[in-house]
């Protein structure tokens, strides 16, 4: 006589879990493989040209002063576009916020080169102490190192997929030319994103 097989049944909650294993599995698959095959980059950004216009120091030691920059952004992914909603820059010198402007938005397509100027104005800042005498100085000397920091609103787009905001922070920080006659150096900018 053969002996009854006994089946054996699965819990409800053993179900669940098998289902939400296998669902947990299958998405991070997907997502694995989406990824592979956009490769996503980082963007490199640099200052290109740094100048400085109608700079003047009064006898109170305020500050007025045409700050121009052109930031580089360069977008190394060959699927993955990159739209900039809103770009504020601030301009530093030894830590004190001399200037603040907004950039215009634009989109940068993948593997493309986009060239942003910055206009910075300086108007009436009080210059205390050491700061005042240190932006003296470095002026007679030639040039004058300032800190750009640059925060932006961007998205990312990978053929119809956009996705949602994230916060671009960059840190450059350029020699400026005391003179229009002398050229500047391209200046790296730090990335946080």
């Amino acid at each position: 006589m053969a002996t009854p097989t006994k089946t054996r049944r699965l819990s409800p909650v053993r179900c669940i879990a098998l289902i939400a294993l296998t669902i947990i599995v299958i998405v991070g698959l997907t997502i694995l493989v989406i990824w592979l095959s956009v490769k996503p980059r980082r963007p490199i950004y640099s200052i290109e040209n740094a100048s400085l216009h109608n700079y003047n120091m009064t006898k109170n030691e305020h500050l007025y002063g045409n700050f121009n920059f052109t930031l580089k952004a360069y977008n190394p992914n060959s699927r993955v576009s990159i739209y900039y909603d809103s770009i504020e820059v601030k301009l530093f010198y030894n830590s004190l916020q001399i200037a603040f402007n907004n950039a215009e938005t634009f989109f940068q397509p993948h593997r493309n080169v986009t060239y942003l100027d910055l206009f910075l104005s300086a108007k009436d800042v009080a210059l205390y102490g050491d700061i005042a005498r240190d932006l003296k100085e470095e002026r007679t000397s030639g040039a004058v190192e300032v800190e750009i920091k640059v925060r932006a609103k961007i998205r990312f787009k990978v053929g119809i997929w956009k996705s949602s905001h994230r916060k671009l922070k960059l840190s450059c920080s350029p020699r400026v030319p005391a003179s229009s006659t002398k050229g500047s150096q391209t200046s790296p900018c730090d990335l946080d994103l």
